[in-house]
């Protein structure tokens, strides 16, 4: 009797340890400043012979890798970042991921289709930076032109407006951001 209740006892703990043990390869990749998931984040080691990608919520397994092995994880909006498996675990299994700070600078208006200088255009250049689109925080795209007092635009009952061009009222403007029709 004695030696069945030792017996479960030690299955228990070994059973303990083992979940434990496969729960700690589960690793989540959050943002430094919301603490929210990061989903499809690159996770790799330094030669790239091993890969895992991030879920949804921030969430993957790094069974695949070794204690001291070098693993970068890496994200279109983020800085890429690289530890070890054990300073991971070190840290409770979390790593926090940095916004990359790099963003959108202005947007420029041209009546050209062509790609210009700047210096080249002989018409007017309206440029709106992203601090004052940010601070205007425009329903739409005529909104913030209105808001910018460097373009007219007639307001509609219903739609969002139309800009004023050489005296003539279009409600198709092109929007280029860094070459990119919007």
């Amino acid at each position: 009797m004695k030696s069945s209740i030792n017996m479960r006892g030690v299955t228990f703990l070994m059973f303990f340890f083992f979940v434990s043990l496969v729960l700690a390869q589960e690793v989540y990749v959050l943002d430094v400043d919301s603490k929210e998931g990061i989903g499809n984040v690159v996770v790799t080691n330094e030669d790239r012979s091993k890969t895992v990608i991030t879920g949804l919520t921030g969430r993957c397994d790094l069974k695949i890798f070794s204690g001291n092995e070098k693993i970068t994880f890496r994200h279109m909006g983020y800085l890429t970042f690289r530890t070890t498996k054990d300073q991971i675990q070190r840290k409770q299994n979390k790593v926090f991921l940095t916004l990359n700070p790099q963003q959108l600078d202005e947007v420029v208006m041209s009546i050209s289709k062509w790609e210009q200088q700047k210096k080249d255009i002989p018409q007017k250049i309206a440029s709106i930076d992203a601090r004052s689109i940010s601070f205007n925080n425009p329903q739409t795209s005529a909104d913030l032109l209105q808001s910018s007092g460097k373009v007219f635009v007639q307001k509609s009952q219903l739609g969002g407006g139309s800009p004023m061009i050489r005296g003539f009222a279009t409600n198709r403007l092109l929007l280029s951001v860094d070459g990119v029709r919007m």
